[in-house]
């Protein structure tokens, strides 16, 4: 009888270092898997980090060159707002006659900008194709700057979990 509890113990002594031989394998290349996926995020991160600074590179660069044509693409982007922002009953009631003067004013000076600014760029050489596709440039720009920038924020707020 005692043979059997030997070789009873013997088995179970030799799964214990078995499952302990493959515990420590498994832990090891976790923590190896681990490292790899760490290193690939910060890589991705510091990717992410080079392609933002890239694109205001080359946002600022467009900056520069065409000025004009942010001012005019800030203006129009400006007046899109205005114009889908709804009016008040607060602001009709304070304003009242007031406010249609002002408006009336407002819509004028704008005339006169628009005006002015065409008249610069006719007077610069731009036609508003060049101009448009100008702005296109830059919001493009801008877009991959945003998409690069959020790629990075997304990246560092996994690594920190």
């Amino acid at each position: 009888m005692s043979k059997i509890g030997d070789n009873i113990k013997s088995a179970a002594g030799n799964a214990k270092a078995k499952t302990a031989r493959s515990s420590a394998a498994a832990r090891e290349k976790a923590a190896i898997a681990f490292e790899r996926s760490k290193d690939a995020a910060t890589s991705g991160v510091e990717q992410s980090r080079q392609i933002a600074r890239q694109a205001k590179a080359k946002t600022s660069a467009g900056i520069e060159k065409n000025p004009l044509a942010i001012v005019l693409g800030g203006i129009a982007i400006g007046a899109i707002v205005g114009a889908l922002l709804p009016r008040t009953d607060r602001e009709t009631k304070v304003l009242g006659k007031a406010g249609k003067k002002i408006n009336k004013k407002a819509r004028k000076m704008a005339e006169a900008a628009k005006v002015a600014g065409m008249s610069q760029v006719d007077t610069l050489g731009l036609n508003g194709d060049a101009v448009r596709a100008q702005f296109r440039e830059l919001v493009s720009k801008a877009a991959v700057a945003v998409k690069a920038a959020g790629q990075a924020a997304s990246e560092a707020a996994k690594e920190k979990n």
